[in-house]
């Protein structure tokens, strides 16, 4: 993505022209120039309390390098003292990278931040409306039964990169305030967004609004104040489709919104059925018959104009929400984002924001990619698979973090190498160990 300004290698502002550099190669500075645009790495590393004192790690530089080794290599905290010791980072024991990476979690915000907002500046100055994906994923840490963590994202589809990121609590669920809504924005939502105290700050913002509702959810009501019986509305639905003018009460004010009704195919609406009965089921309960009729129906609000928008192309517009549940799936699969290695709070915020820093990289590599081969992205025949590319990406940034070890490094290094290669003493010996010293005291009998 092209700026107005330019940094270096060491976070410091050079010239008024920047352009984003390539991460593909094997030097750990390319990196540096997807990184938020003017940034000091050493000012805010210190102003964040992520690097008041230097030992072993001497540098916002060598911190990130080591963040992102936690984040995307998935290692061990006793394998990162390692890593670091490999490759001269610095001699740290498992305890001081703990240490390090805890300290982190604010300075990781604000690099994050400062990317998303700086890619939100560019982007508010292009013409033409943002068509902005929200949906919410779940977390979990080891050997937790329900969810721990929730992360929110905003997808912006018409420029192919995350526009909004934010980390929660399982307290607080979706809604659209995670993310903020400019003028020239059309939010998309699932059911999980349909409630007044999400949608009322985008539509008292002026930006547009497509949310799929359920039946019971979001209380709408004719232009007189008289309530709505969807229920009923679905039983007079004459045809597949249907659309109706309604006014929607929330606390920043009364808006009129379009309803849109349409009829699923029937073996669609057989299998949301059958997902609502065993759902029911777990929990020893029976589906009321009105939640049943609704699952046959796609219920959407909308306050985009019918000048402008037909009620097709509405339904349109819904059918691209699909693409955030992909982008969380690639998340999951490739990036690894679901596999939360650490019990600790602390500790558990960092891995996650390193690996959405992670994601965020990968997001200037694909814009670079739409730059250079611009027909992937528009080819109807043959077009680009995110999958494969973002996995290319992804194992290129790894590569490029974990550096370049040798055999040779490591058996070199192994002398020192064993505070983190060795266990600790424990209460009960090692049964391997135990083996070993049997079989070598009896080869000496």
């Amino acid at each position: 993505m092209k700026s107005s300004t330019e940094i270096n290698p060491v976070g410091e502002v050079v010239g008024e022209s920047f352009h984003t550099h390539s991460l593909v190669g094997e030097n750990w500075e390319q990196a540096l120039a997807c990184l938020p645009v003017g940034i000091n790495l050493e000012a805010t590393a210190k102003s964040t309390k992520a690097l008041l004192r230097r030992r072993a790690i001497r540098s916002g530089i060598d911190l990130l390098r080591m963040v992102l080794a936690y984040a995307v290599c998935d290692w061990s905290l006793r394998m990162i003292g390692a890593w670091c010791s490999l490759i001269g980072l610095g001699n740290l024991s498992d305890v001081a990278v703990l240490k390090r990476l805890r300290h982190s979690r604010a300075w990781l915000g604000e690099l994050i931040f400062s990317l998303l907002q700086t890619r939100r500046l560019q982007v508010v100055q292009q013409p033409g409306v943002r068509l902005r994906i929200m949906d919410g994923s779940r977390v979990s840490k080891p050997g937790s039964t329900g969810t721990d963590w929730c992360l929110h994202i905003s997808l912006d589809l018409g420029h192919l990169c995350v526009d909004g990121v934010e980390i929660t609590d399982a307290q607080r669920g979706e809604t659209f305030a995670h993310c903020p809504t400019q003028a020239n924005d059309i939010r998309l939502g699932d059911r999980g967004y349909a409630f007044a105290s999400s949608m009322g700050p985008v539509l008292a913002s002026g930006g547009g609004l497509v949310v799929r509702i359920n039946w019971q959810s979001v209380p709408l009501e004719e232009p007189d104040g008289q309530k709505i019986d969807l229920i009923a509305s679905l039983g007079q639905l004459n045809g597949a489709l249907g659309e109706r003018e309604v006014w929607f009460n929330t606390l920043q004010g009364r808006f009129p919104l379009r309803l849109i009704l349409a009829t699923l195919p029937q073996e669609a609406a057989d299998k949301a059925r059958y997902r609502i009965r065993k759902l029911y089921r777990k929990k020893g309960k029976t589906p009321d018959e009105r939640t049943l009729l609704a699952a046959g129906f796609i219920m959407l609000t909308t306050n985009l104009s019918a000048q402008t928008w037909t009620t097709h192309q509405i339904l349109q517009l819904y059918r691209m929400r699909w693409q955030v549940e992909l982008l969380i799936k690639r998340l999951k699969s490739i990036v690894s984002l679901d596999h939360l290695r650490a019990l600790d709070p602390q500790l558990s915020q960092v891995y996650l924001l390193g690996k959405l820093l992670a994601m965020l990289l990968i997001d200037e590599l694909v814009h670079q990619t739409r730059q250079l081969c611009p027909t992937w992205f528009s080819n109807l025949q043959r077009p680009i698979s995110l999958w494969r590319l973002t996995t290319l990406f992804f194992e290129q940034l790894r590569q490029i973090v974990r550096g370049n070890i040798t055999l040779s490094m490591i058996f070199e290094a192994l002398p020192r190498l064993t505070r983190f290669l060795c266990n600790t003493p424990r209460k009960r010996p090692d049964q391997l160990a135990q083996a070993r010293a049997l079989l070598l005291g009896l080869s000496d009998c």
